[in-house]
């Protein structure tokens, strides 16, 4: 004897058994069954329309990160304007020892400013984590 298994994840509805007895019952069931088969349709179709939207949204994220690098790279050019002006005035080493401070120093309140708000937000654990990389970075520096 073999046994027939079933591979297929749709599901499949329900036989009823049909008796004469129960006209009324039986139509209830097949407008209950068509109503669950419109709703399946409805989910498919919302579930379609998501996948086409979150395709669009990625598109538009990818823009707006190459427009960002792409302001980056001029705003590094038109940054370069006053380093190759004070250039002339003082040594190279010294303006990039002053350029690399600054951005440091940049960089430092940022990432205090962040921590502070993800540790707002965030369970004990990772605030007690992030306070020990907040501490490493300050030992670091100095």
């Amino acid at each position: 004897m073999r046994i027939a298994h079933r591979c297929d994840t749709d599901p499949q509805p329900m036989a009823r058994p049909r008796s004469p007895k129960n006209a009324s019952a039986d139509a209830a069931y097949e407008q209950v069954g068509q109503a669950i088969e419109s709703v399946q349709q409805e989910l498919e179709q919302l579930r379609h329309e998501g996948a086409a939207r979150a395709q669009d949204a990625a598109r538009g994220a990818a823009l707006i990160g190459g427009a960002g690098a792409l302001g980056l790279v001029s705003v590094g050019a038109l940054g370069s304007l006053p380093l190759m002006a004070l250039r002339r005035v003082m040594p190279a080493w010294l303006l990039a020892v002053l350029v690399a401070g600054g951005s440091a120093a940049g960089a430092t309140v940022l990432g205090r400013a962040g921590f502070g708000r993800l540790a707002a937000v965030a369970p004990e654990t990772l605030e007690q984590r992030a306070k020990e990389a907040v501490a490493n970075v300050a030992d670091v520096v100095r």
